[in-house]
């Protein structure tokens, strides 16, 4: 047995061990006020960043609207509610990918609420696109030095709540497979009862964390950059991906498209 199929295994082999936990937690969690901590953004940190929002760069934003609404009608279509992100290996764009589409569909008038989750652990980044630090992060609670309330944010942008990393974790595959992380995922659950959660994952060829976490999502987004990986590289990343269902492919930083329907 391969050391992928062995740590989706113990994935399973954990969820199952926590059935009754999770049934329990489901209930207690239940009509519990949370706080998150409130931020503001400047435009200048979203334009330095590439976020795009109303009127922020407009040379983008039409393709990252095509993609929000193409992922929210095939969200919607399936009774879906968590997407996962990923990417062959690093630096291709799956993050800023990630903030652009939970932001985008935290924009529309829709009655869900977005929550974005930063789980690549190894290198967690999301808070550096929004310009600040998170004193305490996903880490933190994992490790059950905080509670769930305390890691939450929400940036000043439509209905979207930030679980920001800060630390990294050198052994993620086994945090992300623990009775923790069911537990954090139960949290979400219960305190957002009408969301959609964006994860933001680690690249499919550099760990075995997406593989481990896959079960816990409906689909997942790729995100290719244009002359990044190999193609040999892709195609052996999304034959990983075979027993999840793959939402669709994005291209990304492309010079042969213009920025209509056809970037992505």
């Amino acid at each position: 047995m391969d050391r992928i199929t062995k740590a989706v295994k113990r994935a399973r082999e954990e969820r199952e061990t926590v059935v009754g936990y999770r049934q329990h937690a489901d209930k207690s969690l239940r009509g519990r006020e949370i706080q998150s901590r409130k931020i503001q953004i400047s435009p200048d940190t979203l334009r330095e960043n590439r976020i795009t929002i109303d009127g922020i760069n407009d040379s983008c934003s039409h393709a990252y609207k095509v993609l929000r609404t193409r992922v929210w009608q095939q969200m919607r279509a399936h009774g879906w509610n968590t997407l996962g992100i990923t990417s062959a290996n690093a630096g291709e764009g799956k993050s800023l990918t990630a903030i652009n589409l939970a932001v985008g569909l935290a924009k529309m008038d829709v009655a869900q609420s977005i929550v974005l989750v930063d789980l690549d652990m190894r290198r967690p980044s999301l808070h550096s696109y929004f310009g600040f630090w998170p004193e305490v992060g996903i880490s933190d609670y994992l490790q059950g030095a905080v509670s769930f309330s305390e890691i939450l944010v929400e940036p000043d942008i439509g209905k979207i709540t930030l679980l920001p990393g800060n630390m990294p974790f050198a052994n993620s595959s086994e945090i992300i497979s623990s009775a923790r992380m069911q537990r954090l995922l139960n949290e979400i659950k219960a305190n957002f009862p009408s969301r959609l959660v964006i994860f933001d994952l680690p690249p499919m060829l550099l760990t075995d964390d997406v593989m481990v976490f896959a079960p816990n999502v409906d689909a997942m987004l790729f995100v290719i950059e244009e002359g990044a990986s190999t193609s040999e590289e892709i195609t052996r990343a999304i034959e990983l991906l075979k027993d999840v269902e793959l939402l669709g492919t994005v291209l990304n930083k492309s010079e042969d498209v213009s920025l209509g329907e056809g970037y992505y």
